[in-house]
């Protein structure tokens, strides 16, 4: 199975931004949610030999400041591919942005799990193909992984 993950609202959310630019106040703010346990769940889907993925709305300039970060580094080390929209041009909700992950990487959309906070994402996500979808709600890795259960997943 393919488990592809937004990044903020799933696994990144912001929280008290310390001293920042202006240009990275945004990526400055975000922080990985819970670490350990999202590693653990990424981990226990890697392990089950599922391929993970993200597609995100993350600017390049943000995701190379979160990358930066020891612990934004280990959780981008799980995923085979981290599509941006910033540099494919494509940006969520349109379904184009998932055809184009499909593509690049053969995938099945009926084979795919697609997880977001924004239910606009999981409706364009559905029109691209990807009709399981898990539905973030405020960093519940409970219902994530409850929801990867259900789809055969985990």
């Amino acid at each position: 199975m393919n488990i592809i993950f937004d990044l903020s609202g799933v696994l990144f959310g912001t929280q008290a931004a310390e001293p920042c630019s202006a240009q990275s106040r945004f990526a400055c703010a975000l922080r990985p949610v819970n670490p350990a346990i999202s590693m653990r769940l990424l981990s226990d889907c890697a392990n089950n030999g599922h391929r993970l993925f993200v597609i995100s709305n993350l600017t390049n300039e943000t995701f190379e400041f979160l990358k930066a970060d020891p612990q934004g580094a280990r959780l981008f080390s799980y995923f085979e591919d981290i599509i941006l929209s910033d540099t494919v041009g494509i940006k969520k909700p349109n379904p184009g942005i998932f055809h184009y992950l499909l593509e690049k990487h053969q995938l099945e959309a009926q084979d795919s799990v697609f997880i977001d906070d924004q239910i606009i994402n999981l409706e364009a996500a559905q029109q691209a193909g990807i009709t399981k979808g898990i539905l973030c709600d405020n960093f519940n890795f409970t219902s994530i992984r409850n929801q990867l259960e259900t789809h055969g997943a985990l």
